[in-house]
């Protein structure tokens, strides 16, 4: 019998589509795959992979309830996303939306554009008068969404570094004792912070959570929707604002026109989104499970069958765009990247992560002309050991 295909796929370079998906999506649509100690399907052309991801027979939780995360931090992340009880999911995934949507409406985030704005102009007047070579992630990349977040949930500033920190420990699948005491450590200051806001309520997501329901939801349930929104809400956003400024860094003339006019910076956002793909591609996969028979071409995959979504492959598959790895701020009316997912379980705040990335290419760039790496790209490291991947350093000067 033929070997399958082993996922994670070796990667020679710190970013982009590994060849050995690449080569398969040429193959076909789906494939079988190994992973994680299971076989898989594996898809990755943007047709298949956008309907499958609207299609509600398949879902995070996996009907085999013998089947345990193959780690704590995918256990908290599954947990946290409703996605642990395949008999409760839909509901609880559809009660977790229904209370957190209102509170990520465009028009609040719009609210908080000009504070993060203001977040940004200080990050970058800071770095401009440090001394090079500085570290792009801990100057820039790490402090802002993590600020943002703070904003959101009311967490006083003084705190970030230290929450910012925890959070990102928990999702670490590497050590599952770091994991747990890490993810401890967010809730127990969740659990506090919602007591403390319980007595003085500020304009933030916890104290709305408060009242939400006539006032009905226990601390726990609060808890849990404040570290969904902890943990799911700047991790992303650090990964791409660096693999962002990578990016534009290899592309000099697109860098260039951003530069020159910075209304390119919403379309420069959508094509970071679109191609921000790191490492072996972890943070590129979609994990679900399917709970009854889905037929994809002449493929059918079968209920309790693992399925991994390849989001970043289907973003640069050509059937849906034209020169799919070319970064273009020109791109006539695109269609619509998988960064965020589709359906259900499409990213509640994709409005604020696009706020957030504009605010930093509107201005990186403008600000510092002459930024460069100051090391080998090939010399970074993705960092494989977490769920969301990422770089824990970006050495650069200017």
């Amino acid at each position: 019998m033929k070997e399958l295909p082993t996922l994670p796929f070796d990667n020679p370079s710190v970013m982009g589509i590994a060849p050995q998906m690449r080569a398969l999506q040429q193959e076909g649509p789906i494939i079988k795959v190994r992973a994680a100690g299971e076989d898989a399907w594996l898809v990755t052309r943007y047709d298949e992979v956008r309907t499958l991801l609207a299609d509600r027979r398949l879902r995070l939780s996996n009907p085999d309830r013998e089947q345990s995360a193959k780690s704590a931090a995918r256990g908290f992340m599954v947990a946290l996303m409703a996605g642990d009880d395949c008999d409760t999911e839909l509901a609880r995934h559809a009660q977790m939306r229904e209370l957190l949507v209102p509170l990520f409406t465009t028009q609040r985030m719009r609210r908080m554009q000009a504070r993060i704005e203001h977040h940004v102009d200080e990050l970058l007047d800071e770095l401009a008068v440090t001394t090079p070579p500085v570290d792009l992630h801990r100057a820039l990349s790490f402090p802002l969404p993590t600020m943002v977040v703070c904003d959101l949930l009311g967490v006083p500033l003084a705190d970030r570094e230290r929450f910012g920190l925890w959070a990102r420990g928990t999702f670490d699948h590497s050590d599952d004792q770091h994991s747990a005491n890490t993810f401890k450590k967010v809730v127990d200051y969740m659990m506090d912070l919602v007591t403390r806001k319980r007595a003085e309520p500020g304009d933030d997501i916890l104290s709305e959570l408060i009242t939400a329901k006539g006032g009905t939801l226990s601390d726990a349930e609060i808890v849990d929707l404040g570290c969904a929104v902890l943990l799911f809400g700047y991790e992303t956003t650090i990964v791409r604002i660096d693999l962002g400024t990578l990016l534009l860094l290899r592309n000099p003339v697109q860098r260039a026109q951003l530069v020159e006019d910075p209304g390119l910076a919403p379309a420069a956002v959508e094509e970071i989104l679109r191609l921000s793909v790191g490492g072996k591609g972890s943070n590129a996969l979609i994990p679900r499970y399917a709970h009854s028979d889905i037929t994809v071409g002449e493929t059918v995959i079968r209920a309790g069958d693992a399925v991994k979504l390849a989001i970043g492959a289907a973003n640069i598959d050509e059937r849906a765009y034209p020169a799919a790895d070319v970064l273009d701020l020109h791109r006539d009316r695109p269609k619509s990247h998988l960064a965020f997912g589709h359906g259900a379980r499409h990213c509640i705040g994709r409005t604020l992560a696009r706020i957030e990335l504009t605010a930093v290419f509107e201005r990186l760039f403008r600000r510092l002309p002459d930024l460069r790496l100051a090391v080998p790209e090939d010399s970074l490291q993705w960092q494989e050991h977490r769920i969301t991947g990422g770089f824990d350093e970006i050495p650069v000067t200017f």
